[in-house]
């Protein structure tokens, strides 16, 4: 099956650079799907306001006393936008042009000159625009669609598949947007794909096992990916001596690396035994875990343009937003959150088990909040920001990926079965665009 959709589906250069094609994703997919706006706890109390831009879409979701409304970034008088994208705390929202003001729910509250209006203010037609919002695992969705599907239909298997994972309790440690020089897509296309690990990622063979990944492809145009961590890549020669991620990991649990010299292929099981042992006064809960998931690492992607990336500890979250105009543009955020150890268990303090490996930045609170870092992509090539090792790494090659792209001499992707996730995510597209 896989091999089927791999080699039937049809992807060509023009879908990353054509502005007649950006012009119907924005009406077929981000005006009629989910789509993951927040977190919720930047919405946890009243007043609390987040601006979530999608391309030339721009949506405020607010915590009112009633509990959370969404609604389009435009003033019903004369379409200008409200807020900035970003947080903040609100009691109204007040249009910057002509100080017409709404209630947290959209409605609205007040307009200068209001006798002027020969045909009045009815709020029915002047409430600011709803939008659908409803909250997963701690992330709070959009849909602008009129009648949307719900989420949970929305997101199908995925709800089931992730649900050991426990992301509501996460905490933000970094909150990172790249802006990169090519189209939403590619982004995707990169995460969904290990075809490629051997040749930009030579740092992976020492800690993960790209060559046996398992793909899961899903309704709706999700997939899923899991690895065993914790190992060498079965490709090469397993070492005589643990690799220094595979110490890392070992040392968060109390095992002694020293006593696996020799036994390299056996540290993924003595993780997991340490795991079991020492959860509670590490202030864990893995009871919902199978022994397979507590050293796997997994990747679960979102139809369109979510990635979830992580360990029973982490995650990333990472998330491929359009430009507004041109479709050789994109912003890539980046969350990165960590499980906290529950004091109630005995945990004091968070661990990092290796997925975070965080910026300079990371840790600057600005209003109580991790602060949003945004840069363009070339200072990540500089050197001067980082979004990991690994990431930075795929950023590096993705504008070469766009210019290619919009080249003659391409015409159509050839994929293998390894691709197969980027052959699903296309499938999808292909009948949203067509429908």
């Amino acid at each position: 099956m896989s091999e089927l959709i791999a080699a039937s589906v049809e992807i060509d250069g023009a879908r990353y650079v054509d502005p007649t094609v950006m012009r119907a994703e924005t009406q077929k997919i981000w005006r009629n799907t989910w789509l993951l706006a927040a977190l919720e706890n930047d919405l946890a109390e009243i007043g609390s306001t987040v601006t979530f831009d999608c391309g030339v879409d721009s949506i405020i979701i607010a915590r009112t006393e009633k509990g959370l409304s969404a609604f389009h970034n435009a003033c019903t008088h004369r379409g200008t936008r409200l807020l900035d994208e970003g947080l903040c705390d609100l009691s109204v929202i007040r249009c910057p042009y002509h100080a017409w003001t709404f209630e947290l729910d959209g409605a609205l509250r007040s307009a200068p000159n209001a006798a002027t209006f020969s045909n009045g203010l009815p709020d029915d037609r002047l409430r600011l625009a709803p939008v659908h919002v409803d909250v997963w695992q701690g992330f709070v969705f959009v849909n602008m669609s009129p009648a949307p599907e719900t989420l949970a239909s929305f997101l199908g298997t995925i709800i089931e598949r992730v649900s050991p994972y426990n992301y509501k309790k996460m905490t933000l440690l970094e909150d990172q947007t790249a802006e990169v020089d090519c189209n939403w897509k590619a982004i995707i296309d990169n995460f969904a794909e290990l075809y490629h690990v051997d040749y930009i990622h030579p740092q992976h063979k020492s800690f993960v096992d790209c060559t046996n990944e398992v793909n899961e492809l899903y309704e709706n145009g999700h997939t899923g990916l899991h690895l065993q961590g914790f190992i060498t890549d079965s490709r090469y020669p397993v070492p005589n001596e643990p690799t220094d991620a595979q110490v890392a990991g070992m040392l968060a649990v109390g095992l002694n690396p020293n006593d696996f010299i020799g036994r390299v292929p056996d540290i993924p099981a003595a993780i997991t035994q340490a795991k079991r042992a020492t959860c509670r006064q590490r202030g864990y809960d893995y009871r919902n875990f199978s022994d397979e998931l507590l050293t796997r690492v997994y990747q679960y992607n979102l139809f369109p343009n979510i990635i979830l990336s992580g360990t029973p500890e982490g995650l990333w979250m990472m998330r491929s937003r359009p430009h507004p105009t041109d479709p050789s543009k994109s912003l890539m955020d980046k969350w990165s959150l960590q499980l906290e150890p529950d004091p109630a268990l005995g945990g004091a303090n968070i661990t990092t088990h290796g997925l975070h490996a965080v910026s300079d930045e990371a840790g600057q609170i600005e209003n109580g909040r991790v602060k949003r870092d945004v840069f363009h992509y070339s200072e990540v090539l500089e050197g001067r920001k980082s979004l990991t090792i690994t990431v930075d790494q795929d950023l590096s090659l993705l504008a070469k990926v766009q210019a290619g792209s919009a080249s003659s001499g391409f015409q159509k992707a050839w994929l293998s079965e390894r691709e197969v996730r980027v052959a699903h995510f296309h499938k999808e597209l292909n009948e949203r665009l067509a429908g």
